[in-house]
Parts: C-alpha cells; sequence; structure tokens
C-alpha cells in the first residue's frame, strides 16, 4: 500500500482579506485551522484514505458478490426444471402424475403405457437432458459440431461403426407397440425441449448451442452406445495376433487361457448348477481383459489444464480436450477393466424365507451417473429400478412378482475380417474367387467455425472397414449392426410375470449379451445367458481372419434354448460376476473373454453357507474390499524370501509384514501398491525374453497365467537370468520397489498408499481440469478394493449402481446411484447419494403406495395439452 504525500496551503482574497470561513467539508479537508485567518486545505491523511479504499473494495467485493450470485441464479439455478404444479404434454391422453421422493426418484403414473412412456420422456429431460444429448452426439459422431476440429477423429470413428445408421434402420422397422412407444417417449423430451428453449442446463449455456428434438432412433442409439461400450474388442483380437505371432501358439495358449481351478460355473458340470465343481477344460482358449498400465495413477495422472488453454478463446474448443478423456476412461475402463457382479439366493438363505437378488454393474463413474432410478406404473406395468439417459422403461429392477439383475457375460459377438482390395481399383474387394464393390457412403461431418467434412466409410459383405495397418483392411462382424441387432433390449422386462415370460422377452434381445439373474415371488431363481451369439463355421474369432474365403463365416446363431441356462439349482445360489458360467460339457463356443474367477469364487464362498440373509447383508458383500489374487502373491513372495532375499530393504521389510496381512485391500496401505506393482512387473519379466523391454501389447495382465505359473513353476517360462523361481521373485519385489519410487519421486514407503493409485476421480465430461474440475466433478477420494475385490475399484470406473430386492417385502428393498438422479448442478439431487454410495450406507427404495407416500416430497401433475 502507498502513502498519499501531506500537503497545505492558504488562500486569501486580493486585499489580503480572508476569504469567509468555510464550513467543515470532511474531516482532514477544507476546514477553518485554529482560529487564523487563514484557511488551510489539507490533503488525507494515510488512516483516511486506507479506510476510504477499503471502502472501495468492499462495495466491490459486494458488486462481485451479487453479480456472481446473479450468473449463479441465471445460469445454474433458473434452468432447474418444475417439479410441482401442472404441465401440458401435447400427446397425453389422459392426466398422468409425478411423484418425487426424498433423493429426488420420480414415480409416473398413468393411464395408459403410451402416457406413461410420454411423462418419462418429460421427466428424463428434465433431469439428464445434456447427459441425454452428449451420449447421442457420441454414438451419431456429431461432436465436432459443437466442439469444433479437435472432435474430427473421435466423429470419424463412430460414423464409420454406423451406429446412427443401424439405429435409423431398426427403428424404422419393430413391432407397432415398440414403435408408438418410442414416439411417447420422444414427444415428452421435445415438449421440455420446446418449454424451455431459454432457460437450458448448464451445459448448453457453456457450449451455445440447443439441442435438436429427440426422435425414436436417438433411444436406439443409447442401446447402441451401450452395446458398443460391453463389446467393443475388436482392438484386442489385433494384440492378440501381434502376440501370439511373437511368443508362439503354445505360449500364446497359455497366455490367453482363462481355466482356473478356482472357477465356479452355474451350468454344465458333472452335477448342473452345482457351483462347487470345479471347470475343467473346454475347446476355448479363453482370455481375460485386463486393465493397462492407468491402475497406477501417478503414472498417468492428468495434470492441471494449463493457464493457455483456459484462455482459448472458444470455450467449446477449450472443453474439448475433458470431453475426449471422459470417452477415452468409458471406454478403456470397461473395455480392460470388468467388475459387475450380480447374485441370487433362494429361501433357505434368507430371513424371510424368500428370494433375495443383488446387482452391481460396473461402469464408467461419471458425473452425472449413467444410470437413473424411476418408478412406473401403468395399467400392465409397476415397474421400478434403473434406466439409461434417452432409454425408455426400465431395464434393471423389479415389479410386483419378479426381480432380474445383469453382468456382462463376455459373449463374443464381433469379428475381424482381412479384406483383399484391388490396388488398381481400391472399391472391389475379393470375395468367393472374385471382385466385389464393396458400398461406399459418404459422410458429411458438421465442424464447427470450419467447412462440413466429408469422408467416405467403406463396407464390405461383412461390415464396415474399421482399421487400416500394414497394406491390410480390417472389417468389422458385429451382431449390432445386423438387421434388428438394435431394435429390442431389455427395458420389455417390466411386465414379465414368471420364468417363462423371463425366458421369451430374452429371446427377442440381441445384446449386449448380460448374465441374468432371476428371482420371483414364488420362491424361484434362476439364471439365463441372454445373447445372439454366432457360430462359426472355423475357429473362434479370436484373431483377424481371410475375408475373401467362406471358411470363416458365420453360420447363424446359437439357438437360445442351447444357451446357458438354470432353474433353482441345488445349492440354491447363483452368482455371476463376468467369469466363466460354463463347464466341460457345454460345447457350443461363447467367448474366449471371460473374466477372472476370484470376484465369483469370493461370492460363493460368502453365501454358500449362510442363513438369514438381509438386503444390508447384500450391501455389505457388494462393498467388499478382499483381494484373493493379492494375498496369494503375498504368500508367493514370502515362501519365495526364505531362500532368495530381495535386495532392496523396503522390499524385505514390506514383504515382512505380508505375514499377518488378510487380503483386504485398504486404500491406506503400502503393501497393496507394492503387491500390485509387482504383479505386474512379475508379468513383463515372464514376457520381455519374447516382446522386448515394452510388452503393452499384453494388455490382459492376466492374474489367472501367473497364478499358473507360480504355482507350476515350469521350466520353460523361466527367465534365463534366473536360476529359480524365487531368485525371479525376489527381483520382481526389487522391480516393484523400484518402480514404486519413480511413479511417487518418493524413496519413502509411507508415500506409496494404494490411495494414491487408486483414488476415485468421479469426473463431469466437462469438468476434469481446474475450476470446472473443481465446481462439477468429485475427485481424489481414497476407496478401498482392487479390480479383484467384489467391490471392484479404479480411478474412473466402477459400481454404477448398486441394488438388493427382496421378494418377500419389496419395501425393504435398496437402490443407489453414485452421485444424484440430476444432472443440474444446482438441483438438491446432483450428488447427494453420493456419500451413502461410498461410504456403502443403505438407500431404502420403497414400492408399496403406503410405503412411498411417506418419502414423497413433490408432485407434478401432467395434463393433456389443449
Amino acid at each position: 500500500m502507498f502513502a498519499l504525500p501531506h500537503v497545505s496551503c492558504s488562500l486569501e482574497n486580493g486585499s489580503g482579506e480572508p476569504l469567509r470561513p468555510a464550513r467543515r467539508i470532511a474531516r482532514g479537508g477544507l476546514r477553518e485551522s485554529g482560529g487564523s485567518s487563514k484557511l488551510k486545505l489539507r490533503a488525507s491523511s494515510p488512516g483516511d484514505s486506507l479506510r476510504f479504499l477499503l471502502r472501495v473494495f468492499l462495495w466491490i467485493v459486494v458488486v462481485l458478490f451479487l453479480a456472481c450470485g446473479a450468473l449463479a441464479w441465471w445460469y445454474v439455478y433458473r434452468p432447474l426444471p418444475e417439479i410441482e404444479g401442472t404441465a401440458a404434454l401435447p400427446g397425453l391422453q389422459q392426466e398422468a402424475t409425478v411423484d418425487r421422493d426424498e433423493w429426488g426418484v420420480p414415480h409416473i403414473r398413468a393411464t395408459s403405457l403410451n402416457d406413461l412412456l410420454e411423462a418419462q420422456g418429460y421427466v428424463m429431460a428434465q433431469d439428464r437432458l445434456w447427459q441425454m444429448d452428449l451420449l447421442r452426439r457420441v454414438a451419431s459422431g456429431q461432436l465436432s459440431e459443437i466442439f469444433g476440429p479437435a472432435a474430427l477423429q473421435r466423429d470419424r470413428q463412430y460414423r464409420t461403426l454406423g451406429l446412427r445408421r443401424a439405429a435409423e434402420r431398426d427403428a424404422a422397422s419393430v413391432d407397432p407397440e415398440s414403435r408408438a412407444g418410442l414416439e411417447a417417449y420422444a414427444r415428452g423430451v421435445n415438449r421440455f425441449i420446446e418449454q424451455h428453449q431459454d432457460r437450458l442446463p448448464l451445459e448448453f449455456s457453456l457450449l451455445k448451442y440447443k439441442p435438436r428434438p429427440w426422435g425414436p432412433a436417438d433411444s436406439l442409439l443409447i442401446a447402441g452406445y451401450m452395446y458398443q461400450t460391453l463389446t467393443n474388442t475388436w482392438e484386442r483380437e489385433l494384440d492378440r495376433w501381434k502376440v501370439t505371432e511373437q511368443v508362439g501358439p503354445e505360449r500364446a495358449k497359455e497366455l490367453f487361457s482363462q481355466e482356473s481351478d478356482m472357477d465356479r460355473y452355474v451350468v454344465g458340470g458333472n452335477q448342473p448348477g452345482d457351483p462347487q465343481n470345479q471347470a475343467g477344460a473346454d475347446d476355448e482358449d479363453d482370455d481375460d481383459d485386463m486393465p493397462t498400465d492407468t491402475v497406477l495413477k501417478a503414472e498417468v495422472r492428468e495434470p492441471p489444464m494449463s493457464a493457455a488453454r483456459e484462455s482459448v478463446r472458444d470455450l467449446a474448443s477449450a472443453l474439448w480436450p475433458s470431453v475426449h478423456g471422459w470417452i477415452d476412461d468409458t471406454r478403456s475402463d470397461v473395455r480392460q477393466g470388468l467388475g459387475s457382479n450380480n447374485w441370487v439366493v433362494n429361501g433357505a438363505h434368507t430371513a424371510d424365507g424368500k428370494p433375495l437378488l443383488a446387482n452391481d454393474t460396473h461402469l464408467e463413474l461419471n458425473l452425472p451417473p449413467i444410470w437413473y432410478e424411476i418408478h412406473l406404473t401403468a395399467p400392465g406395468w409397476n415397474v421400478k429400478g434403473f434406466t439409461l439417459p434417452g432409454a425408455p422403461l426400465v431395464v434393471i429392477g423389479h415389479n410386483e412378482r419378479i426381480a432380474w439383475g445383469f453382468t456382462n457375460n463376455m459373449a463374443d459377438v464381433e469379428d475381424l475380417y482381412v479384406e483383399t482390395f484391388d490396388p488398381a481399383n481400391p472399391q472391389m474387394y475379393r470375395a468367393q474367387g472374385e471382385w466385389r464393390k464393396a458400398a461406399i457412403i459418404e459422410e458429411t461431418i458438421p465442424v464447427k467455425g470450419q467447412p462440413n467434412e466429408k469422408f467416405e466409410v467403406v463396407i464390405t459383405r461383412h461390415g464396415p472397414i474399421v482399421h487400416r495397418e500394414g497394406g491390410k483392411a480390417y472389417a468389422l462382424h458385429w451382431t449390432a449392426l445386423e438387421p434388428g441387432g438394435l431394435a429390442y433390449t431389455y427395458e420389455w422386462l417390466g411386465r414379465v410375470k414368471n420364468w417363462d415370460e423371463f425366458r421369451n422377452e430374452l429371446k427377442r434381445v440381441w445384446g449386449p449379451g448380460q448374465n441374468a439373474v432371476y428371482a420371483d415371488a414364488d420362491g424361484n431363481i434362476g439364471y439365463v445367458m441372454a445373447a445372439r451369439v454366432p457360430v462359426r463355421k472355423k475357429g473362434h474369432g479370436e484373431v483377424p481372419v481371410p475375408g475373401d474365403t467362406d471358411d470363416y463365416e458365420w453360420a447363424g446363431y446359437i439357438p437360445f434354448d442351447q444357451l446357458p441356462q438354470i432353474l433353482n439349482p441345488p445349492g440354491g445360489v447363483i452368482a455371476t460376476a463376468n467369469a466363466r458360467v460354463i463347464g466341460p460339457k457345454y460345447k457350443p463356443y461363447l467367448t474366449d473373454r471371460w473374466g477372472e474367477p476370484y470376484r465369483t469364487a469370493r461370492i460363493y464362498d460368502l453365501l454358500m453357507n449362510k442363513r438369514g440373509l438381509r438386503p444390508v447383508d447384500m450391501l455389505k458383500l457388494e462393498t467388499d474390499s478382499y483381494s484373493f489374487p493379492h494375498l496369494f502373491l503375498a504368500n508367493q513372495l514370502l515362501t519365495a524370501a526364505k531362500s532368495a532375499q530381495p535386495k532392496d530393504p523396503r522390499a524385505r521389510a514390506l514383504i515382512e509384514q505380508m505375514n499377518d496381512w488378510n487380503g483386504v485391500a485398504a486404500a491406506d496401505s503400502p503393501m497393496v501398491s507394492f503387491l500390485e506393482a509387482a504383479r505386474r512387473e512379475a508379468i513383463a519379466m515372464l514376457l520381455e525374453p519374447y516382446l522386448g523391454k515394452d510388452t503393452s501389447v499384453y494388455s490382459w495382465r492376466s492374474m489367472t497365467f501367473l497364478q499358473k505359473i507360480l504355482l507350476g513353476r515350469p521350466s520353460n517360462w523361466l527367465p534365463p537370468a534366473y536360476k529359480s523361481y524365487d531368485e525371479f521373485l525376489a527381483a520382481v519385489a526389487d522391480r516393484a520397489a523400484e518402480k514404486l519410487t519413480t511413479l511417487t519421486s518418493s524413496g519413502r514407503v509411507e508415500d506409496w498408499q494404494w490411495k494414491r493409485f487408486n483414488a476415485l476421480d468421479m469426473l463431469h465430461p466437462m469438468g476434469r481440469a481446474g475450476f470446472l474440475r473443481w465446481l462439477l466433478s468429485v475427485t481424489d477420494k481414497p476407496q478401498n478394493g482392487t479390480l479383484y475385490s467384489i467391490r471392484a475399484a479404479q480411478p474412473h470406473h466402477g459400481p454404477a449402481m448398486r441394488f438388493a430386492a427382496d421378494v418377500g417385502n419389496w419395501d425393504e428393498s435398496l437402490m443407489q446411484i453414485p452421485a444424484g438422479q440430476s444432472g443440474q448442478l444446482g438441483s438438491a439431487h446432483y450428488k447427494d447419494q453420493f456419500s451413502y454410495w461410498y461410504e456403502g450406507k443403505p438407500i431404502p427404495a420403497p414400492f408399496g403406495d403406503a410405503a412411498e407416500e411417506k418419502v414423497r416430497r413433490h408432485r407434478l401433475t401432467l395434463k393433456p395439452a389443449s
């Protein structure tokens, strides 16, 4: 702070007479001085100046505060929807009501299915409109229109896949009931858009655009987005081919085999349905999708957005890296890190003698979440559960008679074909000994601030060319792109009343392939593998195959009745967790992509002998953080250390502590970080003699493979630098310590806590960095568990919902999502469920009218538009 100079002067008239006394103007200003005939004009004292500047500063703060408040009201709170009173919907035949409970979960009541769906579309748009629009733009390849040229590569990928083309085709061919329902849902969405053109959610204001009207094909696009998220593994077929070329077919078979003594399967054993049988060999070469090095977060943690990037003139372009990163996290986590669980137990295991069913699907963890809770009632419908933004009805949940839940069954529904094109005429490709002309589709991508981008999609008899490398062109054959592939998904299960109807409804579904568990009010429990799984003439589709011959063509699909399914198994427990569900007696080829068996085995171990179970026990099991593979590796390191000690004293100290470890992966444990680093280093060191120092092409990082090697200790896998596996494990421990030192820039074991690598970052698509990260996202939350825990935990991936259904008393059921129902920042329900989800605390999900009335907080009446 600077000080003003202190100045004084005297004023006289021309005759020397003093001017008439001046009245006092201000303290320290012009005043009569000491009775003198002269007046003194004094500048402000330093104290006066500071007080004046403080008053100015306070006024500036007040003005800024009011301005920020006004902006917040205008952009954040003004767009919040009306959840009480009345609203008019043009297509309604009769009045509908929307009651919301203390968590913002709506219960919509209508007098017809179409009125119900129109009201659902309206309510979904109230809470998730921008999320709906973003998902359809991703799946349609329309991101460049709002984010500019930086999004072009992503748009080309999705336009090449052709999900929009498939959705429009299937929307035009669905049965009349489905078509009418899709149109009704779209009317509801569009009514909300029309009514709120001048007060759309914050994201539309930041990106300076308005959503287009919603159409029936857009809802099918949401199904296509999930289909692609859960089944898109063609890149891995290329990787498997590359690995096989480098290690040879025999070693590749061992690398990719997922058969394990810990397998628990639902059907196909000597005693069908008995999960305690051990799976034997079949004709499948199985492998698993395991994470790449993104697990060790300190290595890849995204730096804060630079000031230069934040100052980009076009905010939409500046936000694209954040959205691009969100899409990459969504695809990589789901493709490479599994974690979904479901199970059902019969009345012999429960407190009330009726079945309990539990489900927690593991997907990308975003704000807002991918799931939305809702209760729908109309003649023939009374269903409560979870749906997707933009999708009608309920995907997972229960009605008055049955409950159901899903995990990804990993069915192999994609194949890559190597096509031979004519160099002299690139539109001609070889098939069945002759040249055929490929279909060419010209795509036009609107680009913000630039001319439209045009490019060609080349489609052979197998599908679009999705990849070119080394002079080869790869076409993708995928069930989602087949006629009808997106037409029917799982939302119609809400009207099912019994086991036979459940199976019949699943017959219509193409995918994405799911393990469906079932319970009903009569005490039955069951399982069905739901998917259209192709029958291949030759091979299993694990690697790209020649496209110019018919030898590898699809010859139809496995008949539904031949897919794995069972009702009321002897043990009274059915559990799936992405792992193998079939034993050696089941022969039709389903997949080589099973998840590893550790979560499934843990679920069975904890449930098989339990009695008196309640819904809260299901929730407790869903949050279990025991990690068998890390405990196994700890025991291996302890045994090896008896004959071969690591050189690094930190590694020796950590191994010594493993004597007392119980396998629970706590967030504050350096030992878990050390064991995860050791697991990864052990696999890398086994492969380096064949793949070189960069072993990333083997992205599976299969623990099943490592477990077999360390148990069997085959000489052909022992790296030549070591005389024994004990020496090898000592070197693994040293490399793990070195790796953690590098990642953390610290040699202190205290700095290696697991939370440093596996902290939760639940991000809004535009909230990955800077101020928006703080405003829109939930970040840096320590979390227990590893990929192998039932509570499979990754930074951006985890339980996207939790569900426990009490068939004996639906009002005792539990439901929760990671953040909240609303996608609008100003809503009280933006992330009000987070602490319950994070801490594993129950949130009741009442079903009956009396129970729901106790928690009702708002009612909106929807009236037919005049």
